[in-house]
């Protein structure tokens, strides 16, 4: 364990597939109840449980090649980590970050009978990834521009979206074939979707300069942006 060395925040979980995660490790097995149905109806049939009420739960998931976390530095911590002063940054003229909220209203499921589940579900969910951003004018957007020192900074392709919205669900299940060493389910959850928001941008390229001490930034390039 001493021998750790600064570890990417998040970096094994930085891959395309885990951008639409959520309760990561509760949605996979037949105890994870309305939590797996929301990704696989089916499962609503071959839960252990006879019924299941949730009344909220949140999940939060991001990552970003930005920051860097020392593990050994968490371990000896005693629970005094500070994420603002203590984790390192790693600026590059690429970086990355991503995040997603799902939230889990009041939901429920329930088994009809041996053969015939049901379920209704609530929740509210939002995205947000940027991609390609210079990291020293991301800091700086993030400081407000309060830094000491100048710096240019060169984007090539960046991109951002944010989509917010909530759901209705509707969950059906049952069991096609039950035989001793064999068993087949099949589930449908039809989805009423209200969009709550929207933002993309997009900079093929975008160059600047920023002055420290007349605190002005200079751009030069496009930058198109559109919300809903």
């Amino acid at each position: 364990m001493k021998h750790f060395k600064s570890l990417t925040f998040f970096t094994i979980l930085f891959v395309n597939f885990s951008f639409g995660q959520s309760y990561i490790g509760h949605t996979v097995d037949n105890y994870s109840g309305i939590q797996g149905v929301s990704y696989n109806p089916s499962n609503i049939v071959a839960s252990h449980f006879k019924s299941d009420i949730n009344l909220i739960s949140v999940s939060g998931f991001g990552g970003s090649d930005y920051f860097g976390i020392n593990v050994q530095d968490i371990i000896n911590s005693d629970g005094g980590f500070d994420f603002e002063d203590d984790a390192e940054r790693f600026p590059s003229n690429d970086n990355n970050f991503f995040f997603n909220a799902d939230i889990l209203g009041p939901s429920f499921m329930l088994n009809i009978n041996k053969k015939n589940s049901i379920g209704i579900i609530t929740r509210a969910r939002g995205f947000f990834n940027i991609n390609k951003i210079n990291g020293e004018l991301y800091e700086s957007v993030a400081d407000d521009f309060d830094i000491d020192n100048d710096f240019d900074f060169d984007s090539t392709d960046l991109n951002g979206t944010i989509h917010v919205w909530g759901e209705v669900g509707l969950a059906y299940g049952r069991i096609l074939m039950d035989k001793q060493n064999h068993l087949l389910t099949g589930g449908v959850t039809l989805k009423y979707l209200m969009g709550a928001g929207g933002l993309f941008l997009n900079s093929p390229e975008l160059q600047g300069q920023y002055a420290a001490a007349s605190q002005t930034l200079q751009t030069q390039g496009s930058l198109s942006y559109g919300t809903t």
